[in-house]
């Protein structure tokens, strides 16, 4: 049985273009979810063009943004990445929305717990996105109770569909919180958006972790998480040619919807989307 599995996988690969195997793959994904989970998914459609024709700005945690003044931002939308709830203009700025990657090992539960819990009371209004693998365990700690939560489903799939991006149905699994956030701000429909903090240079710094806070101010490596376990040269450049695939599809999805992207990091060494320089946007 399994030989003629891969034999019908093999033959359905050089039949079927891609793009249409991946948008399978995640219909049946989605279709092994409980209905609560469906349901769950289509509370996404709320969002579907919410922010067409404005402009929005996602903001990684890369050491580069110390050197921008995020006191421009306020009264802009802006889409929050992982720690940087712990940047001192965070209330200030009042992010949105804010974006966490879903729990992977070797995180330690407890820093876990202990880092959403803080993220809880430092992000205050912002609606949150987090994996659906994470729901249960949110949930059960009674984390974000009175706040706007969407859940996104990911799972092996191979690339992103080449058709309409949809967050209510299966997407692949990340390399970065910055693919979430570019996949939630494109199903939004702004017109313009801009990337802050994207510094993608970890082969500069290979087993040095840099961001712009201290690294002691991440609960997770607190309680001994190391984002360097286990990674090499080679490991570290798989990441980043799967990171750039992921980044080339979203570029084509948002030129298909005449959405600009644009990196407007100082520095860093992200070059699939055009440079944007931070000051110029705020020149009138």
């Amino acid at each position: 049985v399994q030989g003629w599995q891969a034999l019908i996988k093999l033959a359905t690969h050089w039949v079927l273009p891609p793009g249409i195997l991946e948008y399978h793959r995640s219909q049946l994904l989605a279709k092994s979810l409980t209905q609560e989970e469906r349901a769950i998914m289509r509370k996404n459609r709320v969002l579907n063009n919410r922010h067409a024709e404005e402009r929005c700005f996602i903001l990684a945690t890369g050491p580069s943004i110390k050197k921008q003044d995020l006191k421009l931002l306020r009264g802009e939308t802006c889409i929050a990445l992982s720690n940087l709830f712990v940047h001192p203009d965070y209330k200030f700025i009042e992010p949105s929305y804010h974006c966490v990657a879903g729990y992977h090992k070797p995180i330690p539960k407890r820093g876990w717990a202990e880092w959403l819990g803080q993220m809880e009371s430092a992000t205050d209004n912002a609606s949150m996105f987090f994996s659906l693998a994470d729901r249960e365990d949110i949930e059960r700690k009674g984390l974000f109770s009175k706040r706007v939560i969407h859940y996104l489903q990911y799972g092996n799939l191979s690339e992103i569909p080449r058709g309409e991006l949809d967050i209510t149905r299966c997407l692949p699994n990340p390399q970065s919180v910055t693919i979430m956030a570019l996949e939630v701000a494109l199903y939004m429909g702004f017109k313009n958006i801009y990337l802050l903090g994207c510094d993608h240079d970890w082969l500069l710094h290979l087993g040095t972790s840099q961001h712009f806070y201290e690294e002691n101010q991440h609960a997770l490596v607190r309680a001994g998480y190391d984002e360097w376990a286990g990674v090499d040269l080679g490991v570290q450049c798989q990441k980043y040619v799967r990171l750039w695939q992921q980044y080339r599809a979203l570029w084509q999805i948002a030129r298909r919807k005449s959405i600009n992207i644009f990196n407007a990091t100082e520095g860093g060494l992200l070059d699939v989307f055009p440079r944007k320089s931070y000051e110029s946007l705020f020149a009138e």
